[in-house]
């Protein structure tokens, strides 16, 4: 893929990871498996997991473990690119598995764009009925809006990329990752980095990713997203797009004197989509109806809470007092009963 005499920096691949038992070993023998010669390190930086995460992670010779007192992936991804000797970071996730071009490719793409953050798509993979439909609509534009890195398409600059690659001396003049904007860091950091290059999508570099299995989980994980999403808008808000504003205005129209209308309108759309899957999945056609309002509403109530209280940076472990928590309240659970 590289001619000779291009560009071939030394790589470091970090993933932040808590818990991570069931996919870290799939996920760090990927990353063995690379064809890019020149990965000179792994580094997991672990927020105090209480599973078999870390003594899966000592099983590979490539890996070694960090301390991530702070316990949450941006401040993990900080204590790694502190500890990084590579001059490209290729950011990973403990629930996924990077096909065994990827970090070539990123390189490529670093090389070929001149862009200061690059990166893939998202492809969920799946087994039981519920998770397939989670995989479904986490890949449609119904679900998760019309992002590349969601429901694919051709190369080109956008405003994020799931994961990304980038070079270590640009992360750190930018300031790392910000710790107080919940879950949303790589997107916020990708609007500073941007800055700088830009963000470029290309579909060749590919990963899978495992979803929750669980609607509870699917409803917090989305909470999350939408209250982490508000962090960011609140700090650059030109980085608002209106797709990131339907699911709020849902919640408000649930709470609105025209409730009735507004709820009967969106489950019309709902069904609709999952009768499209009713021919070749009814199982996952089922988990539809369940598991997209499990991700709108949620996002849609945590975008409105974290407008009005966006989420702070915890203290680290060994300061118990300061620690934050980023569950729903109960003021904020009430809106997600809608």
């Amino acid at each position: 893929m590289n001619s000779a005499g291009a560009w071939m920096p030394t790589v470091t691949v970090v993933l932040p990871v808590l818990n991570e038992e069931a996919h870290l070993g799939a996920c760090l023998q990927a990353v063995e498996e690379q064809t890019y010669r020149h990965v000179i390190e792994v580094l997991v930086a672990d927020g105090g997991s209480i599973d078999r995460t870390t003594e899966i992670a000592s099983t590979h010779p490539s890996v070694r473990v960090v301390h991530n007192p702070r316990r949450i992936q941006a401040a993990g991804l900080n204590v790694a690119l502190a500890e990084a000797r590579g001059e490209v970071i290729v950011r990973v996730d403990g629930h996924c598995t990077i096909a065994s071009d990827y970090v070539e490719r990123c390189v490529d793409a670093l090389r070929r764009t001149g862009a200061a953050v690059v990166g893939g798509a998202m492809t969920p993979t799946s087994h039981g009925w519920l998770q397939r439909a989670v995989a479904i609509a986490m890949s449609s534009r119904l679900g998760a809006g019309p992002a590349r890195f969601h429901v694919g398409g051709e190369c080109g600059w956008v405003d994020t990329v799931y994961l990304g690659a980038y070079r270590a001396d640009l992360a750190r003049a930018v300031g790392g990752y910000a710790e107080d904007v919940g879950v949303n860091e790589d997107a916020e950091f990708a609007v500073r980095a941007g800055r700088h290059g830009g963000v470029w999508f290309d579909p060749a570099i590919r990963s899978t990713y495992a979803p929750r299995d669980r609607v509870t989980t699917v409803a917090r994980q989305f909470f999350r997203y939408g209250r982490s999403r508000a962090a960011t808008v609140r700090r650059h808000p030109q980085s608002v797009s209106p797709r990131q504003l339907v699911a709020p205005a849902l919640v408000l129209g649930l709470l609105s004197p025209w409730r009735r209308a507004v709820a009967a309108s969106y489950m019309t759309v709902v069904a609709g989509r999952a009768a499209t899957q009713l021919p070749t999945d009814p199982g996952a056609a089922g988990g539809l109806l369940v598991c997209l309002p499990a991700m709108h509403l949620p996002w849609g109530a945590g975008f409105l809470v974290g407008l009005a209280r966006p989420p702070r940076a915890p203290a680290s472990r060994e300061n118990p007092s300061r620690q934050i928590t980023t569950a729903p309240s109960a003021t904020e659970w009430l809106l997600l009963s809608f």
